[in-house]
């Protein structure tokens, strides 16, 4: 082999060798991107799982709700009559007066879950409207914003700021019918198709049988209906914004069939006569604390403020804005630092108008995680599965929650009521009246939580009388009393243990029992034996 021919060789085998070890480097350089992708994919999938446990995570709690109870009275007495109360059945006051029962579904359905299930029936129905408020609320920002991280940001705080709601009570399933709602309606004025707004109907017949906080849903698709006129006083087009402006005509029409949905509820327009009664009621928003503005003392009040903020900003930050987005931002902002129970209403305009405004902008950068069903379905599982370790760890069981109950509410007290047949009329405090209601139902309860049934006169004389306040022996309602169950540390508690007229037959941690004496000095109710 000549000189020529050894370094044709050399050189074949050098590129071969260069051939291989690029070969080589390319399988591993491929073999690496995989393992990161999957990587990645993996920490994501987990991120998601963490988002969802969040909710239960709070959900998962002892009960000590102070409505619940009533609810399930009132469920309760649904199912065994047949039909929907229209007088009081559970209050001396409110016997033989108006009083519709405007979540009467709702109570039915709690109702329903309790005797299946008893206690765990209801966290279980906060459970599961958490875990769909969550995916509602992850499905709106996600269909407006195409980057991971900031679905996951926007979802997460949102579910901080309304944690503190996250209580066994109907306006969980106004959060996800709200959330539905305006997901409906950005996909309306996005595409400007309003075909699948046809669902809004059947969504509101529903949402009115449940809780009267429809209004607000139907307020909302009032804005949407009045835009155009709106424009059309400020002598402004739609035509250069991405949001349209939906046809007056078509939208009028289907508001109209949507008010009409609504009155497909055993009280017809009388369902509106209690709105009516609960908007003129505002002596209930200085004295329950769902009813009072955000103290600012807790983290979720934090949440609030910043989201609120942050709409605000990013609302200021486009060049235009429709009059919607607006309104309905300073609607929620009312509602919002009025009571703290509405404040999901800000929260879901707020996270819609901050997600709204990444889509429109081109600062970010599109990080979109498909969700495959096999996703799907491991955050399924991973979720169910710690749900398990969840009721586990936190004793999560019939007798755990009954356990729990009594430290909260007065059980011990109520048993011995039941056991010496103490007899009414009863005198009890705001806070205990729907506990009564359910486990004492032979006797008629002074006070509850109905607020449309005993109005600001009585409540605010009530809650007096249990303050001690000037005037409290002479309460009417207090001096007919036969039978007083008050918690220990109330002050009308300490009052009744000097007072000739009653006697003390019970006290525990948590309760006093007070029957009244006769104008010889003798109890007027004999225990039985």
């Amino acid at each position: 082999m000549n000189k020529e021919d050894r370094l044709s060789v050399v050189g074949t085998l050098e590129q071969t060798r260069i051939k291989t070890e690029m070969a080589q480097a390319t399988a591993l350089s491929g073999i690496w991107e995989a393992i990161a992708r999957h990587e990645e994919t993996a920490r994501r999938t987990v991120l998601l799982t963490f988002l969802y446990l969040f909710p239960v995570l709070v959900a998962m709690q002892p009960i000590i709700d102070p409505d619940i109870w009533w609810h399930l009275r009132t469920g309760q007495w649904i199912i065994e009559h047949g039909t929907v109360p229209i007088i009081d059945p559970f209050s001396s006051y409110g016997a033989g007066k108006p009083w519709i029962a405007y979540s009467w579904l709702f109570e039915v359905l709690v109702y329903g879950l309790h005797q299946a299930f008893g206690l765990v029936g209801i966290i279980l129905y906060t459970v599961v409207c958490s875990l769909l408020i969550t995916a509602a609320l992850y499905a709106l920002i996600r269909k407006l914003v195409s980057h991971f991280p900031s679905e996951i940001a926007l979802t997460a705080a949102s579910l901080c700021a309304i944690a503190p709601l996250l209580n066994p009570r109907p306006w969980l399933l106004t959060i996800l019918f709200f959330t539905i709602e305006m997901n409906l309606l950005l996909t309306a004025r996005q595409s400007g198709d309003t075909r699948r707004l046809l669902l809004l109907p059947p969504l509101f017949a529903l949402w009115a049988n449940i809780h009267i906080q429809f209004i607000y849903g139907l307020f909302v698709l009032g804005l949407v209906t009045i835009e155009p006129i709106i424009d059309r006083i400020l002598g402004r087009s739609s035509c250069a914004s991405e949001e349209k402006t939906l046809p007056f005509n078509r939208m009028l029409l289907i508001t109209a069939v949507c008010i009409v949905a609504t009155l497909a509820t055993p009280y017809h327009f009388f369902l509106f006569r209690a709105i009516i009664e609960l908007i003129t009621q505002t002596g209930a928003f200085q004295y329950i604390s769902e009813l009072t503005a955000p103290s600012f003392r807790v983290l979720p009040d934090w949440f609030v403020l910043a989201l609120t903020l942050s709409a605000v900003f990013s609302l200021g930050w486009r060049r235009e804005t429709r009059p919607f987005p607006l309104l309905l931002l300073a609607t929620g902002t009312f509602l919002a630092f009025r009571a703290r129970r509405d404040v999901w209403f800000a929260i879901v305009a707020a996270v819609t108008l901050i997600a709204m405004s990444r889509s429109n902008g081109t600062v970010v950068t599109a990080d979109r995680f498909a969700l495959t069903r096999v996703r799907t379905l491991f955050i399924a599982g991973a979720v169910v599965t710690a749900l398990v370790l969840i009721a586990r760890t936190r004793h999560i069981s019939g007798p755990d929650l009954q356990s729990a109950l009594a430290k909260k509410f007065p059980a011990a007290a109520v048993a011995v009521v039941k056991e010496r047949g103490f007899t009414g009329p009863l005198y009890n405090h705001f806070d205990w009246g729907g506990y009564f209601i359910w486990r004492l139902p032979h006797l008629p309860v002074s006070m509850d939580g109905r607020t449309n049934v005993h109005g600001d006169e009585r409540i605010d004389r009530s809650i007096a009388t249990w303050a001690g306040k000037n005037g409290w022996a002479s309460d009417s309602e207090l001096t007919n009393a036969r039978l007083v169950i008050a918690g220990v540390n109330q002050a009308l508690a300490s009052l009744l243990r000097l007072d000739s007229r009653f006697e003390l037959v019970y006290e525990d941690k948590i309760a006093a029992v007070f029957v009244a004496r006769s104008s010889t000095g003798k109890s007027l109710i004999a225990p039985t034996h």
